[in-house]
């Protein structure tokens, strides 16, 4: 056998190595991720702050407008999306290539009254409650509780007004009650006298679904083509997520001011609205099992919410 010359070795171990670091993470170290300027996105911009993967130059574009976002991630303006469950579903029916990577919050919508006598769904009859879009996820959920109660959705005056809009009616005392997520619940019950938290969504979700209040709001979703291709990095990401995800659960101080600084948010009042938001990252089956339900359920309250069908197999990474 003829021996290889101690250059000739080296040289031949030094091209390998670069051959490996050219397929690995450094070939698809820039990672866009479009996310509107929420709760959702706060792990994503600790593991950008802490450089949690040195590897990856993670670059988060904050955006409040969820189908321009969509737009990027689907012209590969964007390899992940942070966005609404029923979002990327119906994005997918329509067979834009994207994946849910996880679901992440499953606690945020609540209801606000002035009125002491306003304890449940029946204190609503005849009243003006606000609701940020009709036909939309709030709007199904909402409907559909009311309905589970056995009350006539018709006797209760829905108002659909942007959640800014409701809250400053709701201020002057034009409507009866709210329903709005954190962080303005805590905003409008730190700054509008009376006010009131009367209604957990969670808790009355859980009433009819054997007990449990998780509601799959906010997903994670990434460019099926690029992941494809960057399985590694992909796969990075998303655990990183979720270790963010861990942190800010262990540290709402921390998490607040990480608010503060990159969102605008008040950090005493992100503090308390993140008591009453729950961010958590399950295992592929778990989530599935609940992303499938709920779609389902929503499927039947308005087919256009999901694309008018149920994401298949394909929908989960």
């Amino acid at each position: 056998m003829r021996r290889i010359g101690w250059f000739s070795f080296v040289t031949l171990i030094a091209f390998l190595l670069l051959a490996a670091v050219g397929t690995g993470p450094c070939a698809a170290s820039n990672v866009r991720v479009l996310a509107p300027p929420g709760f959702s996105v706060l792990p994503l911009l600790w593991v950008q702050e802490n450089k949690v993967l040195p590897q990856v130059d993670l670059q988060i574009e904050l955006s409040p407008d969820h189908q321009r976002s969509l737009g990027l991630l689907a012209t590969g303006h964007g390899e992940f999306l942070v966005t609404g469950l029923n979002v990327g579903a119906k994005a997918y029916a329509k067979g834009i290539g994207l994946q849910l990577v996880n679901v992440n919050t499953w606690a945020i919508d609540y209801v606000l009254a002035k009125d002491a006598s306003i304890k449940g769904w029946k204190d609503l009859v005849g009243k003006r409650v606000a609701l940020p879009l009709q036909g939309g996820p709030l709007d199904f959920l909402v409907q559909y509780l009311v309905m589970r109660e056995g009350i006539d959705a018709t006797k209760i005056s829905f108002v659909y007004t942007p959640v800014p809009q409701a809250v400053q009616l709701f201020a002057l005392g034009q409507l009866d009650a709210v329903v709005i997520p954190e962080p303005q619940v805590s905003q409008v019950l730190s700054s509008v006298p009376d006010a009131a938290l009367v209604l957990d969504i969670q808790k009355e979700w859980a009433k009819w679904h054997r007990g449990n209040p998780d509601i799959p709001y906010v997903a994670l979703f990434v460019n099926k083509a690029w992941a494809d291709k960057n399985a590694i990095v992909a796969a990075q990401v998303a655990q990183a997520y979720a270790q963010g995800v861990d942190w800010v659960n262990g540290n709402p101080g921390a998490a607040a001011k990480l608010a503060a600084r990159t969102l605008g948010l008040p950090a005493d009042v992100v503090e308390k609205a993140l008591r009453r938001t729950k961010l958590r990252v399950y295992d592929r089956a778990h989530t599935k099992a609940l992303a499938e339900e709920h779609l389902e359920e929503m499927l039947q309250f308005n087919a256009d919410l999901v694309g008018g069908t149920v994401p298949d197999e394909g929908f989960f990474r």
